[in-house]
């Protein structure tokens, strides 16, 4: 049984008794301000790590903890596949999800004929932008959402942002502990796991922001963690990554997944930025999946269709096909 079921597993029989236990364990190493991380935000989760550097941390011995959502909120409104409203916009994210596992599933099994594998590894995906505030984040989240409630296997979706990601906003989620801290120090990855209000959705926020990230995705040590997720229970894993005109995150990372998604706002985006950062996907040697358009007019979308879907009639995948 991988990690996350016994960490569930764990939940569901000790949250009393080691939520009690918690409150005198926590130290103010992790800033409260930043990430509002309290006592009273945790669940007990086992983890294997070596004690020095759990104690870098949380000096919790051999435990570690799996945050929960702070209250009983529920998800930001943005996340509107969660509420299902408005119907039109929650509707338009369970295409796309259709769309992406169909593409997903036919690469998938290609690769694992070419790979002589038995075991079909999980379907991993990076999602960008060309630029900041295109509805990277907030699409990334719905379309989790859409996967998480389409079936009973189990989602993840990384915020890989490290230098200001909001991803945990939108679930109402503690940043810490997150990516960045299992990058820096000796953590096992799950100690970063948070649940969420749908059971087989998870989240693993930024953590601590950090302005080289682009060092520590090409390091040793995330290409480990990568392996160590598609290794878990996991049927989807989406990397929630920087814009791509700005920083090389999602280049770095998307060539360790099946392909990189591009999010572009409607009318908002210049064509030509779009043009540049299809040709830097392609140069970097990922595979550019498809195109999600947000905040469209549907009565005013003549400004992208020629390009996406005329421009190039003999490329391998459909152009705007998402």
């Amino acid at each position: 049984m991988g990690k996350i079921s016994d960490a569930l597993r764990k939940v569901m029989e000790e949250r009393e008794k080691q939520n009690r236990e918690a409150k005198t364990l926590i130290t103010s190493t992790i800033n409260k301000e930043d990430s509002g991380f309290s006592s009273d935000d945790i669940s007990p989760i086992s983890l294997k790590s070596s004690r020095r550097s759990t104690q870098k941390f949380l000096p919790v011995k051999d435990k570690a903890y799996i945050a929960k959502t702070r209250d009983d909120s529920g998800m930001d409104s943005k996340v509107v596949v969660y509420y299902d409203y408005p119907p039109p916009i929650s509707e338009q994210y369970k295409i796309l999800r259709t769309n992406i596992k169909s593409y997903l599933n036919k690469t998938v099994n290609i690769d694992k004929i070419n790979m002589n594998k038995t075991v079909t590894p999980p379907r991993m995906i990076t999602i960008t932008s060309s630029l900041r505030g295109e509805g990277k984040t907030v699409t990334c989240a719905n379309l989790a959402v859409a996967l998480a409630r389409d079936c009973e296997n189990k989602i993840l979706i990384v915020d890989c942002d490290l230098r200001g990601g909001t991803l945990h906003k939108l679930f109402n989620l503690d940043c810490r502990p997150g990516l960045s801290d299992i990058l820096t120090t000796d953590f096992d990855w799950s100690v970063a796991l948070h649940t969420t209000k749908l059971e087989n959705l998870f989240v693993l926020p930024r953590g601590e922001t950090i302005p080289n990230s682009s060092d520590l995705f090409s390091s040793k040590r995330m290409k480990l963690i990568i392996e160590k997720l598609k290794s878990e229970q996991f049927s989807y894993i989406i990397l929630d990554t920087p814009p791509l005109l700005f920083f090389t995150d999602a280049s770095v990372l998307g060539v360790q997944t099946q392909g990189i998604i591009l999010v572009v706002q409607a009318r908002r985006t210049p064509l030509q930025v779009v043009k540049k950062a299809e040709e830097f996907i392609k140069q970097s040697s990922n595979r550019l999946i498809g195109f999600i358009f947000t905040q469209v007019d549907y009565y005013a979308s003549n400004y992208y269709y020629n390009y996406y879907y005329y421009r190039d009639r003999g490329s391998n995948y459909q152009k705007g096909k998402y």
